[in-house]
């Protein structure tokens, strides 16, 4: 629901996150061009990062193809209180 009364938001009202999860697909362009997208178990996005960042396409076609795999249960973690 939008705000339209351009009241502002009291944000102590919304419901903080009681848990989160690491991004499981890397989206890039290699250098001649052909997009991909790979899967990401849980711990990997730093490192395909730096690669991305390093331009390292022969690492990252080392991935498995993104097919939509989606999460399990135990990649979610729990938030702690007062953790921003």
């Amino acid at each position: 629901m939008a705000n339209t009364n351009n009241n502002p938001i009291d944000l102590s009202k919304i419901p903080r996150p009681t848990r989160s999860v690491e991004a499981n697909c890397l989206s890039y362009t290699d250098d001649a061009g052909v997009q991909h997208r790979i899967y990401l178990r849980q711990g990997e996005l730093q490192r395909a990062s730096q690669l991305y960042e390093d331009k390292n396409w022969a690492e990252l076609a080392k991935y498995e193809p993104y097919t939509n795999q989606g999460y399990k249960e135990s990649d979610y973690k729990t938030i702690e209180q007062g953790e921003n």
